[in-house]
């Protein structure tokens, strides 16, 4: 049973990816700050590719960290591949295989220590507004019970988007008027403030395939200066992409546009398409991208999820520069194997 391998369970996302990030820090104690970092999906990896970076020394980095995410649709060859990687393993990297579900094959789970698998369940909808008072309470303020409503309805479901406005929510009242609770009006006023440009706008441009436009929007957005902008983005970018893709999936199914709207998920968890305006956009997005153009940007997001967060402010302008460029004019595949195009 491999002490260098990891398994995170359930739809919980923002708690597993800080779990992932502790893993990561542990790494870099032992192994120093150069950790080489990858990140597999199971379409990606039918020739055994997460196997040759696990087994490969590498010559810039003394640890590898391999990463699985979406476990769960992992094919009998993948998973029997796992199971024996995992009897044994190499020492010299550190497998993280991720699942939104709450178990996966016992294949599997067998050959990960129980220290080393934990399982992060999401909120109930009754949870939801406890964990809010309870987060707000922590940091010294009050919330009224229509503004915790509204937090919840503004999030759609999206427990770590819940959490990140939260925090920015009650950093922003400790300095501007902490002795009175939140109410309503102000959770309106600063999330839809705070969201004059961010990845909710920038993404119809995106699925409308918008070169200049999108570039235009992500200058703006990257222009508050803060250190999260690039972080936050890309995050709510892979979330509405996983979205447009599930849409994507039911359409290939059989199912009509309308039908495929009602039945929208992201990680196994609803988000039905009700507005007209997001129903236009997600139409939009169907039109330009296929299911496999869909996988790869997803994929692509996954990677510029991690690359953000190592590099600085100046380096992300330019990763998120080309990463936009990739989506729209490459459909997610590497800048080799996109066809050339101006930015007119």
């Amino acid at each position: 049973m491999s002490a260098r391998a990891y398994l995170l369970l359930g739809p919980e996302t923002g708690a597993k990816e800080q779990e992932l990030k502790d893993i990561r820090a542990l790494l870099r104690t032992e192994f120093g700050p150069e950790i080489e970092l990858s990140r597999f999906y199971p379409f990606e990896t039918e020739n055994g590719e997460i196997f040759t970076v696990l087994n490969n020394n590498s010559l810039f980095s003394d640890h590898r960290l391999v990463i699985l995410s979406q476990a769960e649709s992992a094919n009998a060859s993948l998973v029997s591949s796992l199971a024996e990687y995992l009897a044994h393993p190499v020492d010299t990297a550190t497998l993280v295989i991720i699942s939104s579900e709450l178990s996966v094959s016992a294949k599997i789970s067998k050959g990960v220590s129980k220290q080393n698998t934990k399982t992060f369940y999401d909120l109930l909808e009754n949870q939801k507004g406890e964990w809010i008072r309870n987060h707000f309470r922590r940091m010294g303020l009050s919330i009224k019970g229509d503004a915790v409503d509204l937090l919840i309805e503004l999030t759609e479901d999206n427990t770590q988007e819940l959490r990140t406005i939260c925090n920015q929510l009650g950093l922003f009242w400790q300095i501007s008027d902490k002795s009175r609770p939140i109410d309503e009006d102000d959770v309106e006023t600063y999330v839809f403030h705070s969201r004059q440009e961010d990845a909710f706008t920038l993404f119809p441009s995106l699925a409308e395939g918008d070169l200049k436009k999108s570039l235009s929007s992500l200058h703006v957005i990257l222009g508050s200066g803060d250190s999260q902008t690039a972080i936050l983005l890309v995050s709510g970018l892979l979330w509405q992409f996983r979205r447009l893709l599930s849409i994507q999936e039911e359409r290939e199914a059989g199912f009509s546009e309308s039908e495929a709207f009602a039945k929208a998920q992201v990680q196994l968890k609803s988000c039905p398409i009700r507005k007209p305006k997001d129903k236009s956009t997600y139409h939009a997005g169907l039109q330009n991208y296929e299911p496999d153009d869909l996988r790869s940007i997803i994929a692509l997001l996954a990677e510029a999820d991690i690359q953000v967060k190592e590099a600085g402010s100046e380096l992300a302008t330019l990763m998120l520069e080309r990463l936009l460029y990739r989506i729209i004019k490459g459909k997610g595949k590497p800048m080799h194997e996109a066809s050339f195009a101006t930015f007119g």
